[in-house]
């Protein structure tokens, strides 16, 4: 435990350095921090060989009871397996169906939680909590994420759900957090789109990156928590169809952004008539959530600069200037903008920001810039989001204190890699 004294007031909290606090996706924001309540952790080591040193063992026939206060909702529904990391992730357990009812079941006081997940082995896994789809699409053996989500009814219920179809969805260990007792969620920015926008594992060092995955760099991380709906191969029907909009409509609130950028997989799975319903009913029902909306045009191919005639854009593009006028919501032209930005470094540099032999996935650095490009057109502080703690917090979360909290995380990160021998 950590705490600091604060010149102004006195602030006691706990600072519990989990093994994904460095997801740039997932970072909470530091204007919230002073929220927190006295923290309380809870650990659970999933599969059958043991308990890893201060987790709680939870095999394939732990049934939930009430007297332990956790276990799993129906046990016939989920099997042990192996997998292929060191420590808390050597083992887990395998959801065997994609039954909503299918859950672990933990029992909370009512207050606000950081639930930070590793998968076992996966293609690919996502995660449903209190019913809806709260991370997209994790990939790779066990690849670690976390959201924030209040618990208001007293118990969690945390699944590992479908993320394509075939492969195996598993559950290594699960750390859960209270940040506080108030159930206000931070301010967020809710992103929904494609395989150029989503997030690729692991966070912090993949090669491939979608621009959401990026996104945290550029708009206020003392303000703001991300939360990355977007999905490979998504279409702007598919996105309601997959349940990936449910999160967003359940806790989105005045202050928080949506943004949606969608168009490439439309042509192919949809049309122009149900891209212009879906995004407009994502529209509406954001806008009712007193949420500020913003549509973003996608960007172009990697060639695109090479044309005899430059394109003025692709992928419905048009659709989402008149939805934008027709609903009063800003559009952004990140058409326009990549491709200004790659006529002016040139067509061998932009090779370099794009995936090799690949003209539409970025790599790491493009979809940073692609980032960059995004929020560089989004006035962020025009949101009503609260700020009346970052005065308060500024000397706490300054750079340098950011830079030794990320060394700690680092440090708890590769002991968790290296593994402690397991305990009966």
């Amino acid at each position: 435990m950590k705490v600091r004294r604060l010149s102004r007031r006195t602030v006691v909290f706990t600072v519990v350095f989990l093994a994904t606090a460095t997801s740039i996706a997932s970072e909470l924001p530091s204007s919230f921090a002073a929220k927190r309540s006295t923290q309380s952790v809870w650990k659970f080591d999933f599969g059958d060989a043991g308990a890893e040193t201060g987790y709680v063992a939870v095999d394939a026939e732990t049934a939930y009871d009430a007297s332990k206060g956790y276990g799993f909702a129906d046990v016939s529904q989920v099997k042990n397996a192996s997998a292929s990391g060191k420590g808390a992730l050597a083992d887990a357990v395998e959801f065997t169906t994609v039954n909503k009812n299918n859950t672990f079941d933990v029992d909370l006081p009512q207050g606000l939680y950081q639930i930070d997940v590793a998968l076992g082995n996966t293609t690919r896994s996502s995660i449903r909590a209190e019913g809806v789809i709260q991370i997209v699409n994790m990939t790779g053996n066990n690849a670690v994420d976390s959201f924030v989500i209040p618990i208001v009814d007293g118990r969690l219920n945390v699944m590992a759900t479908e993320g394509k179809a075939g492969a195996a969805f598993t559950l290594s260990s699960l750390e859960i957090t209270k940040l506080s007792d108030d159930v206000e969620t931070p301010p967020t920015i809710w992103v929904c789109g494609d395989s150029t926008v989503c997030n690729y594992y692991p966070l912090d060092r993949s090669v491939q990156a979608g621009w959401a995955q990026m996104i945290g760099k550029y708009a206020d991380s003392s303000k703001f928590m991300i939360r990355n709906m977007a999905a490979g191969g998504q279409f702007a029907k598919g996105i309601l169809d997959a349940g990936l909009f449910d999160a967003i409509e359940t806790y989105g609130k005045k202050g928080d952004y949506f943004i949606v950028s969608v168009g490439i997989n439309d042509g192919k799975y949809s049309n122009a008539d149900e891209y212009r319903a879906a995004v407009t009913d994502m529209t509406r029902r954001a806008k009712k959530k007193d949420m500020t909306v913003v549509l973003v045009k996608q960007q172009g191919r990697a060639n695109d600069i090479s044309r005899p005639e430059l394109l003025k854009g692709r992928w419905f593009g048009g659709v989402l200037d008149e939805i934008g006028a027709a609903e009063n919501v800003q559009v952004v032209d990140l058409f326009t903008l990549a491709q200004n930005y790659w006529l002016s470094v040139g067509q061998d540099e932009v090779y370099k920001l794009f995936m090799k032999g690949d003209t539409l996935h970025p790599n790491r650095a493009g979809a940073d810039k692609l980032a960059e490009l995004v929020a560089s057109a989004i006035d962020f502080d025009a949101s009503d989001a609260p700020t009346e703690t970052a005065d308060m917090l500024e000397d706490l979360f300054d750079e340098e204190k950011r830079w030794e909290a990320n060394e700690r995380e680092a440090e708890f990160q590769e002991r968790l890699e290296k593994g402690i021998e397991k305990g009966d």
